[in-house]
């Protein structure tokens, strides 16, 4: 999962300082308010490459008089049509309900009565609308500090302690976190709390977590230093897996009570703010930093930034009075059974670590690594290290023995790593090394052969239909009409279909040869729809694989937003129909029936829309979570293929 480095947006329509704010700050995700904000932001956010939105359903009712869960559900449901007929997908329900201004003893007496209610709720709005929909528990008010304005009636814990089944129930968790210095930001006890209050709470153990609200609210400091501490908060925040995102507080805001909070002023002017944060240090792409598996069998025992407390204190110097972790496990720990061999993750200078601390017997190596700089890679609790001090290992290389020295629970690996230029002093400057440890985001499980039908971007439904009705039955090709969609896939074989090819405005030719080298184009001329099905039942057989292909093939050129319609084994052709029927003129999804080429390419923005998926036997969002990482999973459930059609139109515009 990556983090997504967002906003919370002012009210009203969109204005175009909002956007430059938004692309000087290289904002990844939006944070919108029912009825505060028109669904037709949307479109706006995404011209400057926007593709995550979190969409809160914040009434004033539950706190001005008591609202019922079916009252709050039958207010929110328009807005919520509209936004989910729009592409967004996850809702945090309602805000502070630990404050009296969101009802705390007008609308829910205490914790339990608002679990009671957010799951009345939840359950109303999943019966209206169904898999699209995700819900989120909503950010808690804290005691201090908290932005002007906000008196929490309990605090965020005792609350979270009567909230458990919510919390078990919820899709994904909100929270929020504030601070009034750099210190307090980096501090166990400030800003870095929420990391044991959430991520280790045990009904939120699997699940996502959004900080849907952070912000210095000390009105004393600058902008200046506010923006860089905001860029630092993001990149730490980026080292933990399970964060979904990270929302600002706030894009702008009439309110004085806000002025030192928001990012651009009244009179339109963008602080130094954005800015700031558009500098924020970014990690290297997994492409460019590839480890080898230092241990025989891959399995993570423990992830980085896990136990929090227990680091804490553990890292506690006498001598200098201070702790160094306070923002958990500063690496993974690896699965390895005691005596076996550790390897070299990267080739590299070793040198050893001195004895007597809680890494037991330890190495590091240290690499040159092109376009990334130097990477120094710590192995810990080794049994016995067997690579010399000083030497130059090959990667995997064998530098020494699993075993449990130093303080552990038992034999494992503790791999830890640095980047120069790249530092984190919660962590003691080391980083999440799991990213480049995994494949490429998006890669092939196995390699298989892959056909694209590429439609032009004048080609209407009927172009689409006959592409269905030629292929579908018989050989099952994939159907869409985004260029880049049909070239992505790190596949030794990937052939797209170009029909019409002159109605793109490129040369699709010099396209894929630029930006998807390795693939096999097959230019197809047809005038009309009757004529193109025609020529695909006629395709010659599949070809054979091309020779010296480049490395990585099908990385794609620029991050965009993909939307897989997955239809499952058993469908015929009147289910492809159906799909295309409701979604391709006014969203131009992509259609198919192959998991994997659903779960494909390395993009931000990978959504499923897995059509009756108890159709493929095994469990498919299982499937997409162990094989595809961070793919979007939403499942539809239709008994025939005229109310497919009408599940998808929710999708569409």
């Amino acid at each position: 999962m990556s983090t997504g480095v967002g906003i919370l947006a002012g009210d009203g329509p969109v204005r175009p300082n909002d956007l430059e704010a938004a692309r000087q700050a290289g904002i990844e995700a939006v944070k919108l308010r029912a009825w505060g904000n028109p669904v037709t932001d949307l479109n706006a956010y995404r011209g400057v490459g926007v593709h995550r939105f979190l969409v809160q359903i914040l009434s004033p009712r539950p706190g001005v008089a008591p609202t019922t869960s079916e009252d709050f559900v039958i207010e929110c449901a328009p807005v919520v049509a509209e936004f989910l007929k729009a592409g967004v997908t996850d809702f945090e329900i309602h805000g502070e309900p630990n404050t009296h201004e969101r009802g705390y003893g007008v609308s829910w007496e205490d914790p339990t009565a608002f679990a009671e209610w957010f799951l009345a709720v939840a359950q109303g709005l999943r019966a209206e609308f169904g898999p699209p929909l995700r819900v989120g528990f909503p950010g808690l008010a804290l005691i201090e500090p908290t932005p002007p304005g906000i008196t929490p009636a309990v605090s965020d814990e005792e609350f979270l302690d009567g909230c458990g089944d919510a919390l078990a129930a919820a899709d994904f968790v909100c929270c929020h976190t504030y601070w009034t210095g750099r210190s307090q930001m980096r501090d166990y006890h400030g800003a870095l709390r929420f990391l044991r209050t959430y991520l280790e709470r045990a009904e939120v153990r699997h699940k996502p977590v959004v900080i849907s609200e952070f912000a210095n609210v000390n009105p004393t400091e600058s902008p200046q230093e506010k923006g860089d501490q905001y860029a630092e908060f993001c990149f730490l925040c980026a080292q933990y897996d399970r964060l979904a995102g990270v929302y600002a507080f706030l894009l702008r805001s009439p309110d004085p009570a806000y002025a030192g909070l928001r990012w651009i002023q009244p009179d339109g002017t963008i602080t130094p703010i954005p800015a700031r944060v558009g500098r924020r240090k970014r990690m290297p792409h997994p492409a460019h930093l590839r480890l080898a598996w230092p241990t025989a069998r891959r399995a993570y025992t423990q992830a980085f930034g896990d136990r929090q407390q227990v680091y804490y204190e553990a890292s506690y110097d006498a001598d200098h009075d201070v702790h160094w972790l306070h923002g958990g496990h500063e690496g993974v720990d690896l699965e390895a059974a005691e005596g076996s061999p550790i390897r070299a993750c990267l080739g590299g200078r070793v040198s050893h670590g001195p004895p007597g601390t809680a890494y037991g017997n330890y190495v590091r190596v240290t690499s040159r690594v092109s376009g990334v700089g130097q990477v120094t890679l710590l192995y810990a609790h080794l049994q016995e290290i067997t690579a010399p001090d000083g030497m130059e290992v090959a990667q995997g290389g064998v530098l020494g023995r699993a075993g449990r020295a130093g303080q552990v629970t038992g034999p494992h690996l503790h791999l830890g790593m640095k980047i120069a230029g790249l530092s984190l002093r919660p962590t003691s400057h080391y980083l999440n090394a799991r990213p480049y440890l995994e494949p490429v985001r998006g890669t092939p499980r196995v390699e298989y052969a892959r056909t694209y039908v590429l439609l032009p971007p004048a080609a209407d439904s009927d172009w689409a239909q006959a592409v269905v009705e030629a292929t579908w039955d018989a050989r099952r090709f994939t159907v869409g009409g985004s260029a880049d969609d049909a070239g992505i896939g790190d596949l030794d074989f990937r052939r797209v279909i170009a029909v019409n090819p002159t109605g793109w405005s490129d040369d699709l030719t010099a396209f894929y040869e630029e930006h998807y080298p390795g693939l096999l184009l097959i230019p197809l001329e047809a005038p009309t729809p009757e004529a193109l099905a025609e020529a695909l039942a006629a395709l010659p057989p599949m070809p054979e694989v091309p020779a010296d292909l480049p490395p990585l093939h099908g990385l794609p050129r620029a991050q965009y937003e993909r939307t897989y319609v997955l239809l499952p084994p058993a469908a015929d052709s009147d289910w492809a129909r159906a799909v295309v029927e409701a979604t391709w003129d006014a969203r131009r999804f992509t259609v198919g029936g192959s998991a994997d080429d659903a779960g494909i390419g390395d993009l931000d923005f990978r959504r499923v829309i897995a059509v009756n998926p108890t159709g493929w036997g095994d469990d498919l969002r299982a499937f997409f979570e162990w094989h595809y990482p961070g793919v979007i999973y939403v499942p539809v459930e239709a008994s025939t293929p005229e109310e497919l059609a009408e599940r998808l139109q929710r999708f569409s515009s």
